[in-house]
């Protein structure tokens, strides 16, 4: 069984908002705090006639995501102080707020992973060997925008019942399993 997923959102089935600047996520959402100089970017809400999930796509491809009051209270109490939490306001009456994962690991194995090339994003993910036993419930790694989680977050997300999350398997290219229309989550119950 896996034991890191990546963390990523399903705008097909929710709604999803969508920065007008599509600037905005260079120099944010890097693990780096911005609560003191946070104020919510223009944008749009598109998909408006679907539901607004506990976790909501933010920008395809960000490194942010937005989270229900739901969300954010069950991530707190799973992993204190590993996310910021930055209020964004109502969306068809939830408030959602802007998740910033604040907790970087240094796990990623930067000669086994493969990275696209021009953007040097990751495409599949290799972890390096000797891994903690106890992973971080969820963490950014240092040289990824992505967010990752361990199986303690997947429990929490199926025990809560919440929406709109998928877990995918971080060595798989997911712009392949989209192509092809196979599934993206892989963690069981969600």
């Amino acid at each position: 069984m896996l034991r890191i997923w990546e963390l990523t959102t399903d705008p097909n089935h929710y709604l999803f908002v969508q920065t007008v600047d599509l600037r905005y996520f260079s120099d944010r959402f890097d693990g780096t705090p911005i609560a003191d100089q946070w104020e919510v970017p223009a944008h749009e809400v598109l998909n408006r006639s679907k539901k607004v999930a506990d976790f909501t796509s933010w920008q395809i491809g960000s490194k942010a995501f937005l989270v229900s009051d739901l969300a954010r209270e069950c991530i707190a109490q799973l992993d204190e102080g590993a996310v910021e939490f930055l209020p964004f306001g109502k969306i068809k009456g939830r408030e959602l707020f802007a998740a910033n994962v604040l907790r970087t690991e240094d796990f990623l194995d930067i000669h086994k992973t493969e990275f696209s090339e021009g953007s040097g994003l990751p495409v599949r993910v290799a972890w390096r060997p000797g891994l903690p036993n106890v992973l971080p419930p969820i963490f950014k790694v240092k040289g990824s925008s992505d967010t990752y989680v361990s199986a303690d977050f997947g429990r929490m997300a199926v025990e809560h019942g919440l929406t709109g999350l998928m877990l995918a398997d971080p060595a798989k290219n997911r712009l392949q399993q989209i192509v092809r229309g196979g599934p993206i989550n892989e963690f069981p119950g969600l």
